[in-house]
């Protein structure tokens, strides 16, 4: 279903810019017709083929920002969502279009008008688009037995209910207690059975790795039944992301190692990565500088705390931090009765709080989050990204599950999902959680989002330690 509608992404962007210029020309006949506003001479127009050009490319830019005709976003209930948020991003990046194109005196008025009837003609695209492929999909939607159980169960069987047509999910065959809050049929025993009495079309079959030996389980029990079976492979507990099947020559070739943004995608991450990190470097030079030197003022010794972290592929790299600590910090950790080589067996990801080995300038600085400025230098080399998952050391890397390690596939950011929903505070898993959830749904617009929640973070201190 989603390849189908990879196919038919490039029209819907096509008619959706068609709509919003459309929308440009129903404000400007408004703002000629309405009595409101200065009286205008019948000819007068500001919109020109140039402005026509620009807007079509600056909203062709926001929808793709904010993901909206990403072909798994398509088929989401709350998909309408993107083209409103990418609407209102195209009206500003519209409104900076004019004034490089030297158009001072454009109608407010008109772009007023001009908003809300593209967002009319948008929603109404939307909708009708969902309901004319939801009236052609009812009649062959396919009705959905998923067997599953661990993480992945779970995870298909949100999506397929998220699914606004093409499946329904009648009910779910549960191997362990992973699948609580969906309809449970019955056992694993039962499953042809189940699919008489429920009509099913399609048994999904979704198991973490220890339990794949129950496919072979599933089909034996459905081989008389006139019924699909889909596998979900969760090789080495889903460790890729995005895998896809191709054709070649009749060989049919799985690609476990598919990127999880795609090229465009990875491109615009990193001119934005570069653009604002650049401007944010220059801004924030002053201020780095002020740092550095506190600290050589405090006790003379290095500025930088250098450590190695993992980054994108499991890929090592040195990140840059203010040093915020005595210079002797590990040697004071044994005096604090603390067994370093005990405590990251036990529990690696352990972050001291209240740490006697901080320093006045070094509590200022991660008070502020100020220590983590020189990361900027990381983002500009390309180790690092603005946002992305938390750069973790080796030794917390080798403690994630399969499952968790696909957080590798994609660059480490100074902020990202784990920063905004309670930083040091949250839990190994829970944090690892937030940051698959990140990639999995990742926007540049989602980016911006997580920039834009850092700062209240930041001035209010929570979890920083």
């Amino acid at each position: 279903m989603i390849k189908r509608l990879r196919l038919l992404t490039p029209i819907f962007l096509a008619v959706d810019v068609a709509l919003v210029v459309a929308a440009l020309h129903t404000g400007d006949c408004l703002r000629k017709s309405l009595p409101y506003g200065m009286g205008l001479a019948a000819d007068m127009s500001w919109l020109t083929p140039q402005v026509d050009a620009a807007a079509a490319a600056v909203w062709v830019l926001a929808f793709f920002v904010v993901g909206a005709h990403q072909a798994r976003r398509m088929t989401e209930r709350g998909a309408w969502r993107a083209l409103v948020v990418g609407d209102l991003l195209g009206f500003l990046f519209f409104l900076a279009a004019l004034f490089f194109l030297k158009v001072y005196d454009f109608s407010r008025l008109l772009a007023a008008y001009a908003l809300a009837a593209s967002l009319v003609f948008l929603l109404a695209r939307h909708w009708l688009t969902s309901f004319v492929l939801g009236r052609l999909a009812r009649p062959l939607a396919r009705r959905v037995l998923l067997i599953g159980g661990g993480e992945v169960g779970p995870w298909v069987a949100r999506r397929l209910e998220a699914m606004p047509w093409g499946m329904q999910l009648v009910g779910v065959v549960a191997t362990d207690d992973g699948l609580e809050g969906f309809e449970r049929l019955g056992s694993l025993k039962q499953v042809a059975e189940l699919v008489r009495r429920h009509g099913i079309d399609q048994v999904i079959v979704a198991l973490p790795a220890e339990q794949h030996a129950l496919v072979e389980e599933v089909i034996m029990r459905l081989q008389a039944e006139p019924v699909r079976i889909h596998f979900v492979p969760d090789v080495l507990e889903l460790t890729m992301i995005r895998a896809t099947v191709e054709d070649f020559f009749g060989v049919p070739l799985v690609g476990l190692r598919e990127p999880p943004i795609e090229d465009a995608g990875r491109l615009a991450k990193r001119l934005f990565d570069l653009a604002v990190g650049g401007v944010v470097t220059l801004c924030a030079a002053p201020v780095m500088g002020a740092c550095a030197l506190a600290i050589k003022l405090y006790d003379g010794g290095p500025v930088f705390f250098r450590q190695k972290r993992i980054g994108e592929n499991g890929m090592p790299f040195d990140m840059l931090k203010f040093r915020s600590m005595v210079v002797d910090a590990e040697a004071r950790l044994k005096a604090l009765g603390i067994d370093r080589s005990k405590l990251d067996k036990e529990n690696p990801a352990f972050k001291l709080q209240h740490d006697p080995r901080v320093t006045p300038i070094g509590r200022f600085l991660r008070r502020w989050s100020l220590d983590e400025l020189p990361q900027l230098l990381n983002v500009l080399k390309g180790d690092m990204s603005l946002v992305g998952p938390r750069p973790e050391e080796a030794k917390v890397v080798a403690c994630y599950s399969t499952f968790h390690r696909k957080r590798l596939a994609v660059k480490p950011g100074i902020t990202g999902p784990m920063q905004v929903n309670g930083r040091g505070d949250l839990p190994l898993k829970q944090r690892l959680n937030l940051e698959l959830a990140y990639i999995e749904g990742w926007t540049l617009w989602m980016d911006l989002k997580i920039l834009a929640k850092t700062i209240p973070v930041v001035i209010s201190g929570k979890g920083a330690y």
